[in-house]
Parts: structure tokens; sequence; C-alpha cells
């Protein structure tokens, strides 16, 4: 059972890290908000909330 979940963790990062730290980048936002969705249950939230609120520096809106 345990190697099914590193196995999991291991898929889960591949298929949800990868694509969070590409947004972050083309944003023009830091990456380490990507590794938050890691954390159980509020990790995406604060994530969500951080791509959603804060100002992209390549926005040309500015956010």
């Amino acid at each position: 059972m345990d190697q099914q979940r590193l196995i999991g963790a291991l898929v889960f990062g591949a298929l949800v890290l990868y694509p969070l730290i590409r947004i972050c980048k083309r944003a023009g936002l830091p990456r380490w908000p990507a590794i938050l969705v890691l954390i159980p249950t509020a990790g995406p939230l604060i994530v969500a909330f951080l791509l959603a609120f804060s100002r992209w520096p390549k926005h040309p809106h500015g956010g």
C-alpha cells in the first residue's frame, strides 16, 4: 500500500505541479506558490486565491 501511495504522489506531482509552475512562470509570479498545492485540503485553495487575486506582472493590465 505504501508503494501505491508513493507512485500516486509522484503522478500527482507530475500532473499538477509542473503545469502550476509553468503558469506562475508565464504570469511573471514566483514559482513557490505551486508547491503549496501539496498541502492537503488548504493548499489548492491557497494557490487558487493567489493566482486569482494577485497582480500578474506580465499581464497588460497588471492584474
